[in-house]
């Protein structure tokens, strides 16, 4: 099978062209030179890249680096690369073209050197963290990537059904009579969901993924391969069928607490008995969208962390200083059994 790259050099020097987030543009860290982002479909490109890759025969991507002649292995799903030995960035065109060409792009728009700052932020407030955590601690396995995710639209509309109850409270003498009144409640529902994120790669933990959102959607742009230039990317290898019932999902959980809000108004409470939302239609694009994941290093430990690539928001697990988690557990089981003491004092005075 026939494979294709394009690398992507500086037109003044030859060196390699990086995206850089701060500015947004490509830049040329060997001679200073910068150039806009095309605006135009580089669909045109994936024509001319050259050829540099062959298929092993045990269906390996191989790839021949056109600056240095170096043979690079590739995996199945990435879409771009690095030369290790002279240092090109390379886009796999075959990756990103035809079936394959995402949708739209939102380009990286925080630097990794403004990482460490973002994770230091994260901690702020982390009062059980191990007490040398900050000095001793080190992030490794530093990666940009561009990760697929569908996009997904979709109208819910339909009943949900309730029984609701109404308590009324009456004195009789000694004696406190409720009164509970049952009734039948619906709630129609008509909701338009836009740009539900899911991300589409069998590699990447979902959970972490999800709790890396808010994605903003007014900053998805053309997909251009210069974007992918210094980074890594990957083609999904989930399709939008298969990870449509997390989307689908998510969004008839949302319809429902939204209903559930509404039913339980003037209501002393409710029972949820049931809907007949219909979800139409549902539609789904595909966009590369930026990720920094990375380790921290602790003790011999390594913990899972992320970071937005876009709005700087840092997910990930953290360390408990056993000491002082059970300090803390003590001292809020001291601070109720004041509050008990204080109020046994009070009533039986």
């Amino acid at each position: 099978m026939q494979k294709s790259l394009n690398e992507q050099k500086c037109p003044a020097c030859g060196a390699p062209l990086r995206f850089d987030p701060d500015s947004g543009r490509s830049v040329c860290d060997w001679c200073g030179a910068s150039f806009e982002i095309p605006t135009e479909n580089d669909a045109s490109l994936e024509e001319q890249a050259e050829s540099g890759a062959h298929e092993n025969g045990e269906g390996i991507c191989v790839y021949n680096c056109v600056s240095c002649g170096a043979e690079l292995v590739a995996d199945p799903l990435a879409a771009s690369m690095t030369c290790p030995y002279c240092g090109n960035n390379i886009v796999l065109t075959e990756k990103v073209s035809g079936g394959l060409r995402p949708d739209g792009i939102i380009p990286f728009k925080i630097d990794k050197k403004h990482l460490p700052e973002a994770v230091q932020r994260f901690y702020k407030g982390r009062k059980l963290l191990p007490r040398r955590f900050f000095s001793e601690s080190s992030i490794v396995d530093l990666c940009g990537v561009y990760v697929p995710f569908w996009l997904y639209n979709c109208h819910y509309s339909g009943p949900v059904y309730y029984e609701g109850y109404k308590d009324a409270a009456v004195r009789e003498g000694d004696y406190v009579v409720t009164t509970r009144s049952y009734y039948d409640v619906q709630r129609d529902i008509s909701m338009d969901f836009t740009n539900i994120p899911v991300d589409a790669s069998s590699r990447l933990d979902d959970a972490l993924m999800d709790s890396l959102e808010p994605f903003l959607p007014e900053d998805i742009v053309p997909f251009q391969m210069s974007y992918l230039s210094g980074f890594f990317a990957e083609r999904f290898d989930k399709d939008s069928d298969e990870v449509r019932r997390r989307a689908t999902d998510r969004m008839l959980n949302s319809a429902l607490s939204i209903a559930d809000a509404s039913a339980q108004s003037g209501y002393t409470g409710i029972a949820n008995k049931g809907n007949a939302l219909t979800a139409d239609p549902i539609e789904a694009k595909y966009v590369l969208l930026p990720v920094y994941t990375f380790n921290v290093d602790y003790k011999g430990e390594r913990y899972t962390f992320a970071m937005n690539g876009e709005t700087g928001k840092v997910v990930g697990e953290v360390p408990t200083d056993k000491g002082l988690s059970l300090a803390h557990r003590w001292g809020t089981f001291a601070a109720i059994f004041a509050i008990i003491m204080l109020l046994i004092h009070f009533i039986s005075c």
